[in-house]
């Protein structure tokens, strides 16, 4: 078991920083190779799975297929291209399922 394992798999720009801090990176070479590396991620228990905004139209079977789990954790990351607001969109879905009600709604401020 990988316990506390952290991972980040993204373009070989995004991942760069978090690889000098020790975190495991992978750099897929394709869709297929994405979803392969992130099953086997899951597989070893990993933690916590960074993924890049770009990666997540590819991943989000896989990444719906987590919700139940206890691990791992999916984060979403804008890459060096910047943000899409994949990631705060994925969050609102999540807490829209957990409680019923999109506490991230600006009416709700």
């Amino acid at each position: 078991m990988a316990k506390g394992k952290v991972a980040f798999i993204g373009d070989a720009d995004s991942v760069l920083g978090f690889r000098a801090l020790g975190v495991e990176t992978v750099v897929p070479v394709s869709g297929d190779d994405a979803r392969e590396q992130f099953e086997r991620l899951i597989r070893e228990e990993t933690s916590v799975i960074m993924i890049t905004e770009d990666l997540m139209d590819q991943l989000q079977e896989q990444i719906d297929g987590t919700v139940h789990l206890a691990v791992p954790s999916v984060v979403v990351l804008p890459g060096v291209r910047g943000t899409r607001r994949k990631g705060e969109n994925t969050i609102r879905e999540l807490i829209i399922k957990a409680v019923g009600v999109d506490l991230m709604s600006e009416e709700q401020r």
